[in-house]
């Protein structure tokens, strides 16, 4: 059991590595198009399944994205029900295993099917198994709401899955297109064209709502509901949370430490860790230079849901570029996001009819001429180990939007 738990770490290690390596060398994404002809050998040696006459049509969505996104994701698709309501289908999604509860929690997917879809981009006997699981069941709609701009794990699964019809979106607008044209037209029946110039995730995922048949659907957040926890956690706290998917996202723990120093100088309030295990050696890291200042650690003592209501409860947040700057935003938590400008407009700003009415997050970020360059830096080297547009957010600077958002949101 052990050396299976061995392997499995270290497949999601090889997994992760490869995944930082094509963030800091964009120009692999461009040759991601080659796993197309290397599923059709894994795919050639999986059965089709046969069609069948249900009760019910039956609906699959591929959502294979990370936590933050998610929580993007939930604010427009909550509503799919309007598009294919309860007694005429059943709706199936896959996800990323481990966030499988965030997807169960809304009560509107009939299954939800957790898979390492990390360790299928790469692990080709991972990726099989995937398939064969794809495989099981014919669909009469296959909907893929991430999109065709780049070559994706979503539009690989949606190649396998076999269905009538195969609906996906395209942004006309990005900048970013590396997906050929012959590609998708393959796989999917309908693309969705989105046009709309730098927008943002959450009205991209709106667009897709509209294009199935909810013309005039608007975008809301949704607050997830509030749940007791079984943790202790202070009266008063406020959250810090210093670690990212990849390297290339985390500002220097020094300059957070710093920040932490001004804050509780301020606010006398402690500061509050929280997240996975994964977070663990970073958070370790920076509580090291911060021994003087009162501290909370609820790392890995939360489930995902109760990791929310962590953040819920907190008087503000100041984070990475990483869910936990979505889950703030959705839910009107005071957030600082100390973020570059990688894919500024579309992951950042929470652009969309109606946004004015929520809560606004303050981004700490330096503007520079090659923002929303979608992750195609070519100032790298600039940025010691950093995104150069995340490395010259200065402390100074950052204190200033805090201490803002402090005066002007926080109730103390």
């Amino acid at each position: 059991m052990k050396n299976n738990n061995k392997k499995a770490n270290y497949m999601s290690s090889f997994s992760l590595k490869l995944y930082n390596i094509c963030q800091k060398y964009p120009i692999i994404r461009s040759f991601k198009v080659i796993l197309y002809f290397i599923d059709w050998f894994l795919i050639i040696f999986i059965k089709k399944p046969k069609k069948t006459n249900n009760n019910k049509k039956k609906v699959f969505i591929i959502y294979n994205y990370a936590f933050g996104d998610g929580i993007v994701f939930l604010c427009s698709f909550v509503h799919i029900r309007k598009v294919y309501p309860e007694d005429e289908y059943e709706i199936s999604l896959i996800c990323q295993k481990g966030l499988q509860s965030i997807y169960e929690e809304v009560g509107v997917f009939d299954k939800v099917i957790p898979y390492n879809l990390t360790n299928a981009t790469f692990n080709l006997k991972e990726r099989y198994n995937l398939y064969k699981l794809l495989r099981e069941e014919y669909y009469d709609i296959v909907i893929d709401p991430i999109g065709v701009n780049e070559c994706t794990t979503n539009i690989f699964m949606s190649r396998a899955l076999c269905a009538n019809e195969k609906i996906t979106i395209i942004d006309n607008a990005a900048k970013t297109k590396l997906c050929p044209k012959w590609l998708y037209n393959r796989v999917y029946t309908r693309v969705i064209e989105s046009n709309t110039k730098d927008i943002s995730l959450i009205d991209l995922y709106a667009n897709v709502i509209r294009g199935l048949g909810l013309k005039d659907f608007k975008v809301k957040f949704e607050h997830f509901k509030s749940r007791q926890l079984k943790i202790d956690l202070p009266k008063e706290y406020y959250i810090v949370f210093p670690s990212a998917s990849t390297l290339l996202k985390r500002w220097p723990l020094e300059r957070y430490a710093e920040i932490i120093r001004r804050v509780y100088k301020k606010t006398k309030l402690p500061v509050l860790f929280c997240g996975t295990r994964s977070d663990i050696e970073v958070v370790n890291e920076l509580k090291e230079l911060i021994k003087d200042i009162p501290q909370y650690d609820v790392i890995n003592k939360t489930n995902l849901l109760e990791f929310i209501e962590v953040i819920k409860r907190a008087k503000f947040v100041i984070t990475n570029d990483t869910s936990t700057y979505h889950i703030a935003v959705t839910n009107e938590v005071p957030v600082a996001g100390i973020i570059g400008g990688y894919t500024y407009e579309k992951y950042v700003l929470y652009k969309f009819e109606g946004a004015e009415k929520y809560r606004k997050p303050y981004d700490v970020v330096c503007h520079m001429d090659c923002f929303n360059c979608d992750n195609m830096c070519n100032k790298l080297k600039e940025g010691n180990g950093l995104w150069p547009c995340l490395n010259n957010v200065t402390v100074e600077y950052a204190w200033n939007k805090i201490e803002e958002m402090i005066e002007k949101e926080v109730d103390l």
